[in-house]
């Protein structure tokens, strides 16, 4: 297989991305939120990066910062069938999930509707979606069982998992 770099540098992406949504589903799950609100903003702003990355050859990661509503647009306007797609502005609502997760500021605090790890999931799943290759990802060899443990925090409560294996087309290896 011929990998180029711009599949290089997007999977590099997609596995930190990776990592911050399992980590993400594991405090949440484990309900504590802040945590979940911080590590789902980086999961989303990892994958938009590594999206527009494989997308967008003007895209500058350095001017993104953590502007996840202009990563939006730019998505929107650069990635052809995406023009409706959309990111719940509670995600990125005055960078809240971003800071006030870490830093508590008087007069702000975070909301995390009871829909969050389903948002999460869809969002996650979409932007996957929207990248043709997926070549030996840390999220493939998951869904694969190559990491058991990872798979497990995955299923739990994740109704977008047979979307996201029939896109991947990857099934568990019986034999792990």
């Amino acid at each position: 297989m011929n990998i180029k770099e711009t599949d290089r540098i997007y999977i590099v992406w997609q596995n930190r991305a990776f990592d911050f949504y399992v980590a993400a589903r594991i405090c949440a799950h484990s309900e504590l939120f802040k945590p979940a609100a911080f590590m789902a903003n980086q999961s989303i702003e990892a994958m938009l990066k590594a999206t527009l990355l494989y997308w967008d050859k003007s895209f500058v990661l350095q001017d993104s910062g953590h502007a996840i509503k202009k990563m939006l647009n730019i998505l929107r306007n650069k990635v052809k069938g995406q023009s409706t797609f959309d990111i719940p502005e509670y995600f990125y609502f005055e960078q809240r999930y971003q800071s006030v997760s870490r830093y508590p500021k008087n007069g702000k605090g975070l909301v995390i509707p009871s829909t969050f790890i389903e948002d999460l999931d869809k969002i996650f799943v979409q932007l996957i979606s929207m990248v043709p290759f997926q070549f030996n990802s840390r999220l493939v060899r998951t869904l694969k069982g190559e990491y058991w443990k990872t798979l497990v925090i995955l299923r739990c409560s994740n109704s977008q998992m047979p979307q996201l294996r029939k896109f991947l087309g990857v099934r568990l290896n019986k034999k792990v």
